[in-house]
């Protein structure tokens, strides 16, 4: 059996040599991005969010009234994201198609005195910075990408070079160097580059991933706006998925999700 175990391992890691080209090279990131439960387009999670910005960062009382619990769900082409507690609390934020729907009193299943605006496609959640552009930046415009080993084996590098990213993104970033576990198969550091100056990273730390629905999942994520190294940062935003009794709250299903049990899906998005 542990001969049967050993080889399983050696047959699903993945390296620089299954990644011999840009195709697949993004193919690989783009299924790797799907690790984080943010990126889902079915799913139901209670995540603690906690963002600071200047020296608010260096207060940990000032954090701590800052921190959010937030009930996210995902459905279809839906979105909902409700401020279970903290400063937001009870509203919460509706995305349907091309609108986004900001309503000031909510519960777990209901929405009221909703607001319509228009739709955000790139920012995940206001006044944070983390962004759903980020995790296509390299699959849209990156087209020189290259896989490097590492003297640690369980990880290797790669570095995509964003040729057309600059003009369209209104000038962010030119170059992402990124880090990968080998065995899951899923990332643990990216660093994004503007012109040789460390602007932005996203670390997921290897021992908070977890396995729901036999897939991997990052259940602690941070992502700093930096000045040139991670230590030095302007912004920082640290995501939790939160636990009850032990277990994650985390399913790939909004059925799933005991709190919305014989809840139709539908009615979790109404905003009449």
């Amino acid at each position: 059996m542990l001969i049967v175990f050993s080889i399983q391992n050696i047959v699903n890691a993945i390296g620089c040599k299954e990644l011999e080209t840009a195709k697949k090279i993004n193919d690989f990131m783009n299924k790797s991005y799907m690790s984080s439960p943010l990126l889902q387009k079915n799913i139901s999670l209670t995540l603690i969010l906690d963002a600071c910005e200047g020296k608010v960062c260096k207060s940990k009382k000032k954090r701590s009234t800052e921190k959010e619990n937030l009930r996210i769900l995902k459905y279809e082409n839906k979105r909902r994201i409700f401020a279970e507690k903290g400063p937001n609390a009870p509203r919460c934020i509706i995305k349907r198609g091309g609108r986004r729907f900001i309503c000031s009193s909510c519960s777990l299943v209901s929405n009221e005195n909703c607001r319509s605006f228009p739709s955000d496609e790139s920012t995940i959640f206001p006044g944070t910075n983390i962004d759903s552009s980020d995790f296509t930046l390299t699959s849209k415009f990156g087209k020189d990408s290259r896989c490097s080993k590492l003297k640690n084996p369980n990880f290797f590098k790669i570095e995509t070079k964003i040729k057309d990213g600059l003009v369209e993104t209104g000038g962010n970033y030119d170059r992402v160097v990124s880090f990968y576990d080998k065995k899951k198969g899923v990332p643990i550091l990216m660093n994004f580059y503007a012109e040789k100056v460390l602007r932005k990273v996203y670390r997921f730390f290897p021992k908070y991933y977890v396995k729901v629905g036999g897939k991997w999942f990052s259940s602690v994520m941070r992502v700093r706006t930096t000045l040139g190294t991670e230590k030095k940062f302007v912004f920082e935003t640290l995501t939790h998925v939160k636990k009850n009794k032990g277990r994650l709250k985390l399913y790939l299903n909004i059925s799933d999700d005991p709190d919305l049990k014989n809840v139709p899906p539908e009615s979790l998005f109404s905003t009449d």
